[in-house]
């Protein structure tokens, strides 16, 4: 084990720091194994509650060969406490200034030989059961340059229950993609792999606010087979309340609004190209955008005749003023009722059956909080990081290294 500029007795660290866990072998070694060398990546700002439990699982994984890398900035004590007793199985390179989530990647995956590069949150679990997690992933990537994994939220708040269903609404979208059209021009980058040679030739993450986004599109432009791996799985920690996961959701936010500006020509062509995949992915992202699109879209004519008949005959009869307006508010709230739960109704079974498919848990009170009150509190938000991003680009701080 190498140790430089590192002082566990204080546990401070001074600069970049390396502890290496495992014998790093040749490229030339592992292009003549008959299981590619699978490296793990995980990054992590200061600490981690589940970094230690996921460590464990994949040092005992008993797929062969492997290797582990984690990157550390600004480390804390606690966190010092997990490299010493992990230290002889699992490779840390410790920062002790950020350098960012794409920095710290980059930096790591050089130092590797592994095949296949395999990148995990830290606040993540593996749910591979008895069987090997890490091959799973080599047996999943036979015929593709870029893995997704499905991700489910660790439910163990309220407000990880109602974003459970949005990692549904974004699995799907994988799905949809896998199925249709073998490539993807985007995904959640929670837990993901990609080929190294593939990696490689994109030039590894750039310095962008969503990393996962970008490579998932440079991915697409290269015509990378895509596979969304339904047979596998990890769970993500959510961010207990809503007010963290508020400002979670607006640096999500403001890094699909710079992608989308970054990409908007290539994402046209996309849609002009597969319209008839586009728009269901869309949908399936955002089911409540339906509802507002019916809403907000001019009413049928012979909604419009009903209310222009009745704003006739109140002009003409005055006194029948109070009952029409009554009777026009009723009018629009049964239309916006009627529209409303249709379209709920309509998406809890379209949900319902993607959720036994995808193996998730669907409750419908749960679905009808996120798809009345979080769809569209989480649509608001894109909506106005796309116009704060076109409209005053000058003022948007971008801090890519969050």
């Amino acid at each position: 084990m190498s140790w430089k500029n590192l002082s566990l007795g204080r546990h401070k660290v001074t600069r970049s720091v390396c502890i290496q866990g495992s014998e790093r072998q040749s490229p030339s070694v592992a292009r003549y194994r008959v299981n590619p060398k699978v490296a793990a990546f995980i990054p992590v700002y200061r600490e981690s509650d589940l970094l230690e439990p996921l460590l464990k699982d994949l040092t005992s994984d008993p797929y062969s060969p492997k290797e582990i890398f984690v990157v550390v900035d600004e480390p804390t004590e606690r966190c010092l406490d997990v490299v010493k007793r992990m230290g002889k199985k699992v490779r840390f390179i410790l920062n002790r200034h950020r350098t960012g989530k794409a920095n710290a990647l980059n930096e790591a995956a050089k130092c590797s030989s592994g095949e296949i590069f395999l990148f995990l949150d830290s606040d993540l679990q593996l749910n591979g059961g008895t069987k090997s997690f890490l091959k799973k992933v080599v047996d999943e990537m036979q015929d593709a340059e870029v893995l997704d994994i499905r991700k489910k939220a660790i439910r163990d708040s309220f407000a990880a229950r109602i974003a459970h269903y949005d990692y549904l609404c974004t699995n799907a979208v994988s799905w949809l993609f896998c199925k249709c059209l073998g490539r993807t021009v985007g995904f959640n980058g929670a837990a993901f792999a990609v080929r190294r040679k593939a990696f490689e030739e994109l030039g590894g993450f750039h310095q962008v606010l969503s990393e996962d986004l970008d490579i998932a599109t440079r991915a697409f432009l290269k015509d990378y087979r895509f596979k969304f791996a339904g047979g596998i799985d990890v769970s993500t920690k959510v961010p207990s309340d809503f007010g963290k996961l508020y400002r979670q959701r607006r640096r999500w936010g403001l890094g699909f609004a710079l992608w989308t500006r970054g990409y908007y020509k290539e994402l046209a062509i996309c849609f002009a190209r597969s319209p008839k995949l586009i728009l269901p992915a869309i949908l399936l992202s955002c089911p409540s955008l339906l509802l507002m699109a019916l809403l907000i879209l001019p009413a049928p004519f012979y909604y419009e005749l009903l209310i222009g008949s009745m704003l006739l005959t109140t002009a003409t009869f005055g006194i029948l003023l109070p009952p029409m307006l009554f009777t026009l508010t009723g009018v629009t709230l049964v239309k916006n009722a009627t529209f409303s739960l249709a379209s709920f109704g309509a998406f809890s079974v379209l949900y319902g059956f993607l959720a036994r498919k995808l193996e998730f848990i669907f409750n419908v009170f749960e679905f009808l909080f996120f798809y009345f009150v979080f769809c569209p509190f989480w649509l608001a938000i894109v909506v106005l990081s796309l116009l704060k991003v076109c409209v005053q680009p000058d003022k948007v701080n971008v801090e890519w290294k969050y």
